[in-house]
């Protein structure tokens, strides 16, 4: 009987120290991982993270293939993403680039992201023409093509291929309200590479 109650004893004063510890014990660290990379032209580049980020004096530092560093400057950052731009950015030249002071939300230690974005030759020509990409977006998503209005485009790179990247709003076949598109379109096969709707 009395081993009983010791044993019984025993049990709940570790489960409140595993519940203490548990409480104290933080998240750990962890460095966010990347959603998208987009050059935005101008030597702008955009990185996406996957879930919300915090900042503590992020720095971004920035090299190319030889070693040499560019000077970069942050031009906004977010909960979700981040836009520098690389001064004397070079067409037809990849980067790489590395953000520090950036960590997932609620977890502990401020890390740093690595990554690469290329920048598009001025020489690189397209073999889809971009209202032939276009025609075939809106195609593949029954688009009513008299209600599109917004239309954005412009040449931009996608995971290392050139791309026409386009957004619109429009009318869908058998539906109501307004819809957000957003594509990006292989510039030399037309083939959609990432595809957005979104109700308006």
């Amino acid at each position: 009987m009395i081993i009983k109650r010791r044993m019984k004893k025993f049990v709940t004063m570790a489960l409140c120290l595993v519940m203490i510890l548990g409480s104290a014990i933080p998240a750990f660290a962890a460095t966010p991982n990347t959603e998208e990379i987009s050059y935005e032209g101008n030597g702008k580049v955009e990185v996406e993270f996957y879930g919300k980020v915090s900042w503590k004096n992020p720095v971004v530092k920035v090299t190319d293939s030889t070693g040499k560093t560019y000077k970069a400057i942050i031009v906004k950052k977010d909960n979700d993403d981040i836009t520098f731009k690389i001064n004397n950015a070079k067409p037809g030249t990849t980067y790489t680039f590395n953000i520090s002071g950036v960590k997932k939300r609620n977890t502990n230690g401020f890390g740093t992201v690595t990554g690469q974005v290329s920048i598009p030759s001025s020489t690189i020509k397209s073999t889809v023409a971009k209202t032939t990409a276009i025609t075939n977006a809106v195609n593949k998503h029954n688009v009513i093509k008299a209600t599109i209005r917004d239309l954005e485009d412009e040449k931009d790179t996608y995971r290392g291929k050139t791309v026409w990247e386009v957004s619109f709003e429009a009318k869908k076949v058998g539906r109501r309200g307004l819809y957000e598109f957003e594509y990006k379109i292989d510039a030399k096969t037309g083939t959609i590479l990432k595809f957005e709707e979104e109700r308006d």
